[in-house]
């Protein structure tokens, strides 16, 4: 599916849960969906900025100012939300053609939302298998001390350099 300027909400990179998603019982949200919650949530009622963050929260999504206020300034400019002065608040409402995205990917939306809850367990397990890899790696190189030659010292910083490489070429051909 082609969502144009908003791309494919199932492409791209996210994050391994990490203690920065975990916090507060925040579960990771993938990348990209934060906007159709947004404009879900918009769909419902006019909110400020302040009170989408909080909607957000409570759904245990983790949006905080830093995503949702330049979120709500993208959709404004692509004329999926309007927004309207109201005394020292910003309140923000669906547009027509906002509406029309939104109904066009709800059946995606709600899927995406629910998948959430099915892939954390998987990533969690994933991310812990990851974690375990990393500390028995770190246990392996506290190994090395002043007792260590320096050619074994050397040709395990060749390793670990090679190894970094190895992880970065992985990345980029994702």
């Amino acid at each position: 599916m082609n969502m144009g300027y908003w791309g494919d909400p199932h492409s791209g990179w996210w994050s391994w849960p990490g203690k920065r998603e975990r916090r507060r019982g925040m579960r990771r949200m993938r990348r990209g969906i934060l906007k159709f919650a947004v404009l879900k949530l918009l769909d419902e009622l006019p909110r400020h900025g302040y009170d989408l963050i909080r909607a957000v929260r409570e759904k245990g999504w983790g949006g905080g100012a830093g995503s949702v206020y330049p979120l709500l300034a993208a959709l404004e400019a692509a004329g999926l939300v309007s927004g309207r002065d109201e005394g020292d608040r910003r309140i923000y409402e669906l547009t027509e053609q906002g509406r029309r995205l939104l109904g066009e990917h709800a059946a995606d939306l709600e899927r995406w939302l629910k998948d959430d809850d099915d892939d954390e367990e998987e990533m969690h397990d994933m991310g812990s298998q990851l974690r375990d890899s990393a500390r028995r790696l770190m246990q392996a190189i506290s190994q090395l001390g002043p007792s260590s030659k320096p050619e074994t010292i050397e040709h395990v910083r060749e390793l670990l350099d090679e190894a970094r490489k190895e992880i970065y070429q992985a990345l980029a051909e994702e």
